[in-house]
């Protein structure tokens, strides 16, 4: 059975349904390039590399006959090596930022692939080790002069040098209302008392949307590509 026209017709129903989720959710998404479609040269459009040690890792960008890119960061030496986009936000407003990770050989003693904000300690969880593509997201509260935020998909990170290989996609930054309550990985204020989100659940199951859509591609490219242009597991 061929398997290209299948993967054709399941990226269709799945940029249908990002399509949907977009005109559903009131909010406007942030990041330039997220699924990383776009670019030439070898360089992901509006993403730029960056690092520690520029010697001890090397960042590439892959797309698949689909469309959908990947950012990969491969450190042979203790670096913090990262790809980064400076988004612009609004003073005092919370933001959603979530993407995609993987990891491979990363080690366990220092900070591993994770999205974070350059220049602070807000981040989502690592991955470490070798582990599958998962979903990861927090919430950041801007302050009162805030105009941009330095989002980063990242392999080690300050004052915590790592080695191995990590690849991210699907980066998304919404102001998808408020955390609820003891939600994790908050950062900038206060989760407000309650179930959070109010009125503003339709850009939060946006957001969830896009993790979902990026993932079902994620899964298409590893498993039903050509060997040729599938991503590792």
């Amino acid at each position: 059975m061929p398997r290209l026209p299948s993967i054709r017709r399941l990226s269709a129903a799945c940029a249908t349904l990002l399509l949907l989720a977009s005109v559903a959710g009131a909010s406007t998404e942030l990041v330039k390039n997220g699924l990383l479609t776009e670019g030439e040269a070898g360089k992901p459009k509006e993403w730029r590399s960056d690092a520690y040690s520029a010697d001890a890792s090397r960042l590439t960008w892959t797309v698949d006959p689909n469309g959908l890119g990947v950012l990969a960061i491969d450190s042979d030496k203790p670096n913090d090596a990262r790809w980064v986009q400076s988004v612009p936000v609004s003073p005092n407003t919370w933001y959603l930022l979530s993407a995609w990770i993987r990891a491979e050989d990363v080690g366990a003693q220092a900070m591993g692939v994770y999205l974070s904000v350059l220049d602070t300690f807000y981040n989502s969880r690592d991955l470490r080790g070798t582990a599958p593509w998962q979903p990861v997201s927090f919430w950041v509260k801007t302050g009162s002069i805030d105009t941009s935020l330095q989002v980063a998909c990242r392999l080690g990170g300050y004052s915590s040098l790592n080695t191995g290989r990590g690849w991210c996609s699907g980066l998304s930054v919404v102001a998808a209302g408020t955390p609820r309550a003891g939600d994790p990985f908050v950062f900038g204020g206060t989760a407000p008392a309650g179930d959070g989100a109010g009125a503003s659940g339709l850009p939060i199951a946006k957001g969830v949307a896009v993790l979902v859509v990026v993932g079902v591609l994620l899964l298409v490219w590893r498993y039903l590509a050509p060997p040729s242009v599938r991503i590792p597991r």
